[in-house]
């Protein structure tokens, strides 16, 4: 059985599954491999069902996923825009927003891997531009200084923060409202100063985001809307 394995100071063996659908087993810094292999012997009906059931809801949010066709509803900071494809003659993709439409211009042949390869470039620019903007603004008010941004798709997260003092955000959060976007931020500037979940860390997070429970909330109810394609 395959499983990424985190030992640390805990007194206890745990596992879970990440958002990949990848097995993980936390464990107690001295745990023996034949102790790890007994509990998920033990565990392994638990293992086998839920594993299942993560099948089956990819699955079900896979057939959710848009087909990137005139009409399809996606999101600029929460704002809905809705998609026109428009095909014509030419070599590369343009992408417009006007108003409360995005225009994608593609060649003739376009299929959806292209459109949806153009459409994420688009957003991972956006991101780029606009979460830049917000890390130099609030850090100022914060009072620190991050080194660099970078744009990733990450799954099991909406931003990270490295020990270096990079930055580190999901292009994806672009399509949340803008007030989830800008705890996203905040938080992980604040573990510039704290680089952990503790009270202190959480306190320092209020004081700049005193919404920041609601934002934590719509991340965990809608957060799935937000992998369109």
């Amino acid at each position: 059985m395959q499983y990424q394995l985190i030992k640390s100071k805990r007194k206890t063996i745990a596992i879970s599954f990440d958002r990949d659908g990848n097995l993980v087993v936390k464990a107690p810094y001295f745990t023996r491999k034949y102790e790890i292999e007994a509990f998920l012997l033990e565990k392994s009906e638990w293992i086998e069902s839920t594993r299942i059931r993560l099948m089956r809801a990819e699955e079900e949010e896979k057939a959710l996923r848009l087909k990137l066709e005139n009409g399809d509803e996606l999101y600029y900071l929460g704002e809905k825009r809705i998609l026109t494809v428009v095909r014509e003659e030419r070599k590369r993709a343009k992408i417009n927003c006007v108003l409360d439409r995005l225009l994608l211009y593609v060649p003739y042949e376009a299929d959806y891997a292209y459109k949806k390869e153009q459409l994420e470039k688009w957003y991972r620019k956006e991101a780029a531009e606009v979460l830049a903007d917000k890390a130099n603004a609030f850090a100022g008010r914060i009072g620190v200084r991050f080194e660099d941004i970078r744009i990733k798709d990450q799954k099991s997260r909406w931003g990270s923060c490295s020990s270096k003092g990079n930055l580190n955000f999901n292009w994806r959060i672009i399509m949340a409202p803008e007030p989830v976007c800008d705890y996203v931020v905040i938080h992980e500037l604040c573990h510039l100063v704290y680089m952990n979940h503790s009270e202190d860390f959480w306190r320092l997070v209020f004081a700049y985001c005193p919404e920041y429970k609601q934002c934590k909330k719509w991340l965990k109810e809608n957060g799935k809307r937000l992998y369109l394609f």
